[in-house]
């Protein structure tokens, strides 16, 4: 796809700030990609040869989905806090961009994005809509429930969290929704303790993001398999229409 500067891409940010020193990736984002992945496969989306990764950051994610697309897949990554460094592709077939990309994606992925921009509304209206055309498949997910915010999300520049309504409507006028749920039920009372505590004991500084994980393997298997299995129950939960509490909220569907 071209590429060229597009009104509002001054608003799109990523957690290029809660890249770690460590290369192993946190069981909790390993299990949020087996979980979008098998979303993505059931609602026919793994077939894209032009994908559209919205605030992007280190591209791991669509680099670890480029195995389950066709051969010739491409992927743009698009985030506005590549410094010159990172607009270097990571592998064949990638492309990094500052500035917001042409239409032409058959599918688009907003992860973890809409939280860090102050009028969301808007850059879905002049910036998402505009490139995604009627029928793509879309997935967006972003961190869930306001009484959950904290300094955590303060730290990654956050703006909001989301109630499941709230991220409904917001993406209405942009995508039909086939089917929404939450991810990872099992972390919300540890959210809600460590947001209790901070209220009660206010920390004198935030970690910015889950950063790397430098836990042996028995620790990594044993964290894996529960949120592996948490997050399984919350799909069958969504599909069945009973979706459960979750530490975020996602929504596939298409662009009107």
């Amino acid at each position: 796809s071209g590429v060229r500067a597009g009104a509002n891409c001054s608003l799109l940010p990523v957690d290029l700030t809660e890249r770690g020193a460590s290369a192993t990736r946190h069981p909790w984002e390993v299990q949020r990609f087996e979980a979008y992945r098998r979303v993505l496969d059931d609602h026919g989306a793994l077939g894209a040869r032009r994908v559209l990764d919205v605030g992007a950051g280190d591209g791991w994610f669509s680099d670890m989905l480029a195995a389950a697309l066709p051969g010739d897949a491409t992927t743009v990554c698009w985030d506005v806090n590549y410094d010159d460094n990172d607009l270097e592709p990571a592998r064949p077939g990638q492309l990094r961009t500052r500035d917001r990309p042409d239409g032409g994606h058959d599918l688009v992925l907003v992860l973890d994005v809409l939280e860090h921009i102050a009028d969301a509304d808007a850059f879905v209206d002049e910036s998402l809509r505009p490139i995604t055309a009627t029928g793509v498949p879309v997935l967006v997910a972003v961190p869930a429930y306001p009484a959950l915010f904290g300094a955590h999300d303060r730290a990654l520049g956050h703006h909001r969290r989301y109630g499941r309504r709230r991220l409904l409507d917001q993406v209405a006028p942009w995508i039909d929704v086939v089917e929404h749920g939450s991810l990872f039920t099992s972390l919300v009372p540890i959210r809600a303790a460590a947001v209790a505590i901070e209220r009660a004991r206010p920390p004198e500084s935030a970690a910015h993001g889950i950063g790397g994980w430098t836990h042996g393997p028995a620790l990594t298997t044993v964290v894996g398999t529960v949120l592996a299995v948490d997050a399984r129950i919350g799909r069958a939960a969504a599909r069945a229409g009973h979706p459960l509490p979750g530490l975020s909220h996602w929504a596939v569907g298409s662009g009107r």
